[in-house]
């Protein structure tokens, strides 16, 4: 590995930590390293010092935005995902591995977006703990970051990193070495290492209907819906019928590929490779057609969108009167959204109490969850069935207060919290989010939506740290800063919203909604020369293709078209005002 003295380290990490809020500590340093391994090579550098020149020049912002996947690739454990894990132990490796010597052949997993190789390894343990030998699996671990895959390769881990494998399988896999710990050449022989790049067309080295198991955790949530869909053909393809595919919790397919069935093992969801027909696609949600309650306070979130709404009719009667030049250039189509964030609009305001005031709390209201149907298998599992479509103004039955459903798939329980948020009962859908994410603690979408939720009822403090979680589980999560630019926005902190919404554009500057609602702040501030040429960026961006984003916050447009005229009209206003 590079050498790359502390000194460069803490400069970089300061960068880091100025233009993307990412910090880095000193067990951080390490995922540097490898960083810097793979990064300068490439731009024919062997001096750190001249990297880090490179990276605060004029010209190093798109080399720092390539450096940041790099640097978080040590975010993974081993055994992540307690509940994930279970199931792999007690049913799904067993069963593997019966059917495999069954049929006389080598039990085929792939852990895709490997890391630095605790995943890979933790399953190796458990196919040893199990009696297989290591001739006996195929066991693939690749990654897009050569320098993270050579590092699994030798398999040394801090002893920090390795306190999760437990004294008794560190004793028996693993022998201390100088600041850690160094795995057995036994368990080693279990795995073989590979880079990989997930986005390719094509798997050369995977064969058709070859794989058992498939884990891809936490690596497609920074994929957009054409690049998922892509992989999750190939994955397809690369699985036996009857094969599983295991996805971070945060990484829901539901209404995004439907090719793929759901089935619960042992408390987890996971994905199957179909054993005969293709499945049904599920059946679209009930539209919400609930209005809010009479009286009830004006939102944020309202006041957003109806603003943005102004201002895209507007701007539509001002192209038809001529008046604009180029504002009736059709822009791209809208990308189809995941599940987790469709919701009709809210309906019209009532009374006005203040620019941004907290969201009237009225008490939860019972809901009876959706039907489950179970089926036979290979494993003890339940297949999820999505619910049937009924309309909200029926009153569902009764159940306890307090009753929420615990094994449907968490992007249909999240769907009913935000049913829920919906009708206006704010305190059921806080209540139903927190309950998943009990349940399942790594559903970076639940806590997203949390977040929305404290800030949009006034706890804005709430709202902080809960996005400041999600950071800490994905340090690249654009999502939770643009929506903890919002919160600061509502809760007056303009400074913070601009650091936050800057931090959200470093990481991703296509993003035309990012830029919109910096605009925003710039003319709260009185900066309308930046705000001019924000929503001249928001327009600009709308030549890429919006992805959807994680999180559910309601009344937030994410039409290419309704941004589009709401920033030209924002525009062409302020092109009428001085300076």
């Amino acid at each position: 590995m590079l050498n790359v003295g502390n000194k460069v380290l803490q400069q970089l990490s300061a960068l880091l930590l100025e233009r993307a809020g990412l910090k880095i500590t000193l067990d951080g340093y390490h995922s540097l390293r490898l960083a810097l391994s793979t990064r300068m090579p490439v731009l024919g550098l062997s001096d750190p010092e001249k990297y880090l020149q490179k990276l605060t020049s004029v010209s190093g912002e798109e080399e720092l935005r390539a450096l940041l996947p790099l640097v978080t690739v040590g975010h993974t454990e081993f055994f992540r995902d307690a509940k994930q894990f279970r199931a792999l132990e007690q049913s799904v490796l067993p069963e593997l591995l019966a059917r495999a010597r069954r049929e006389m052949r080598k039990v085929s997993i792939w852990s895709a977006g490997c890391a630095t190789g605790e995943e890979p390894y933790s399953l190796a343990l458990v196919m040893a703990e199990l009696g297989a030998l290591a001739v006996e699996v195929d066991l693939w671990a690749t990654d897009l970051n050569l320098a993270a895959v050579e590092a699994a390769r030798q398999g040394r881990f801090s002893t920090r990193r390795a306190m999760a494998i437990g004294p008794e399988r560190l004793k028996r896999f693993f022998r201390p070495v100088e600041d850690g710990y160094e795995a057995s050449p036994i368990l080693r022989e279990y795995i073989r290492f590979d880079g990989q790049n997930l986005a390719a067309p094509v798997f050369d080295k995977v064969a058709p209907a070859s794989l058992d198991l498939i884990l891809c955790r936490n690596v497609i949530i920074y994929f957009d819906l054409p690049t998922i869909r892509g992989l999750m053909d190939r994955f397809l393809a690369a699985l036996r019928p009857g094969g599983l595919l295991f996805l971070g919790y945060s990484e829901s397919l539901f209404k995004v590929y439907d090719r793929f069935e759901m089935i619960e093992v042992d408390g987890a969801f996971v994905y199957r490779r179909p054993l005969g027909e293709r499945p049904r696609p599920p059946p679209p949600l009930a539209p919400l057609a609930a209005e809010p309650r009479p009286g009830s306070p004006e939102s944020f979130a309202v006041e957003l969108r109806q603003r943005m709404q102004t201002h895209a009719e507007t701007a539509a009667r001002l192209r038809t009167a001529g008046l604009t030049d180029a504002a009736g250039a059709k822009a791209p189509d809208a990308p189809v959204r995941r599940p987790t964030l469709e919701i009709p609009a809210l309906g019209a305001l009532g009374r006005r109490t203040g620019e941004f005031p907290a969201i009237k709390l009225e008490p939860s209201r019972p809901v009876e969850p959706p039907r489950r149907t179970a089926t036979t298998g290979s494993f003890a599992a339940v297949r999820v069935e999505p619910p049937a479509s009924r309309p909200l103004a029926e009153a569902p039955p009764a159940r306890p207060s307090g009753s929420w459903p615990q094994l449907l798939p968490p992007a249909e329980r999240l769907n009913m919290a935000v049913r829920k948020m919906a009708q206006g009962d704010f305190p059921a859908a806080i209540d139903g989010v927190k309950r998943l994410l009990v349940d399942e603690p790594s559903d970076l979408d639940a806590l997203l939506t949390l977040g929305n939720l404290y800030s949009l009822t006034g706890r804005i403090d709430e709202a902080r740290d809960t996005f400041g979680q999600a950071l800490q589980r994905e340090p690249l999560c654009v999502e939770a800063r643009v929506f903890g630019g919002v919160a600061a926005m509502q809760a007056g902190s303009l400074t913070e919203a601009r650091s936050e919404l800057s931090k959200a554009l470093f990481l991703e500057p296509t993003l035309a909604i990012g830029h919109y609602l910096l605009a925003q702040v710039q003319e709260r501030t009185q900066d309308f020369e930046a705000a001019r040429r924000s929503y001249r960026n928001a327009v600009a961006q709308l030549k890429y293709p919006q992805r959807p984003l994680a999180g559910h916050y309601p009344e937030m447009l994410d039409s290419a078209e309704a941004i589009s005229r709401a920033a030209r009209y924002a525009l062409a206003a302020l092109e009428e005002q001085p300076g």
